[in-house]
């Protein structure tokens, strides 16, 4: 049988570890700074780290190869780019196309889009005024997530 992806097992190794980063980023930030308002706010203890930190896991996302998924990887790098501080009204129009594009394409994907229906749900966190860091926490969780297991189904089929 022929293989379906070409992709080696070197590349799925790196596109698993950038689907694992994103929670290792959002773990990190609350473990050295505590709970703050939103992710955006550890700008302000993070600085060009904070910057460097999101861009690198935007480009994880854009790493997964689909052009689907560029829409939601320029909109961190814009989050990224523009922090809450000095740009918010920029900061928070990409953070919208991010999860709302993030979303849309998950609950669009024909094989897990239970993930993109799960991630609807969370949105009414958005209500309540500490909401905003959990709901951050709890999409970030869900998208690698998606793309885990978009490794882990190319994983099975190059075996084959």
């Amino acid at each position: 049988m022929e293989k379906i992806t070409t992709a080696s097992k070197n590349q799925l190794r790196f596109r698993m570890i950038g689907c694992i980063y994103p929670i290792l980023y959002v773990l990190g930030w609350p473990l050295l700074y505590g709970i703050l308002p939103s992710y955006s706010s550890y700008y302000v203890f993070g600085g060009i780290y904070f910057t460097l930190a999101t861009s690198m896991m935007a480009w994880a996302m854009w790493m997964h190869s689909d052009i689907k998924w560029s829409v939601p990887a320029y909109a961190l790098v814009g989050v990224a780019l523009f922090n809450c501080v000095d740009y918010w009204i920029l900061h928070n129009i990409f953070a919208f196309i991010f999860f709302i594009s993030s979303t849309y394409l998950m609950r669009e994907d024909k094989r897990f889009n239970e993930i993109g229906d799960w991630s609807l749900t969370w949105y009414v966190l958005l209500i309540f005024p500490e909401g905003v860091f959990w709901f951050e926490a709890i999409q970030a969780v869900l998208i690698s997530w998606f793309h885990m297991k978009y490794v882990r189904r190319l994983w099975r089929v190059r075996r084959l």
